[in-house]
């Protein structure tokens, strides 16, 4: 498997995004983490990730936000939406018209995330 891939993970949930970031790092991935929907489009701006992982429901900008000003910036980003709770669906649809690759939800197993890395890049 080709290792040495970013990703970005933006999740306001620490827990969630500590322990996501630490098994990817042990799988050799490159590993950038946002809190917020605005930190993960700075992010994306700095690091130029392979992935991107987007919480939905996040402070500052939410994931539908930062979805459409990540994809602003760069229209062939790859990003997954994560989430625990129910979706607009008019705005999932828009975001899948504009090349939304996933939507998860919470709790996600694992090897579910390692499948998506290894699929999309």
């Amino acid at each position: 498997m080709e290792k040495n891939k970013t990703i970005l993970i933006a999740d306001d949930d620490l827990d969630v995004l500590e322990s996501t970031q630490y098994m990817l790092l042990d799988e050799g991935y490159e590993v950038i983490t946002a809190h917020n929907g605005a930190e993960a489009v700075d992010m994306y701006k700095r690091h130029n990730p392979d992935i991107v992982f987007l919480d939905i429901r996040m402070p500052v900008l939410n994931g539908y936000e930062a979805f459409f000003d990540i994809k602003k910036y760069d229209s062939n980003a790859k990003i997954i939406f994560i989430t625990a709770f129910s979706i607009d669906s008019k705005k999932t649809e828009k975001t899948r018209d504009e090349g939304l690759l996933e939507l998860l939800h919470k709790p996600i197993e694992f090897n579910q995330i390692i499948k998506i890395i290894q699929k999309y890049t």
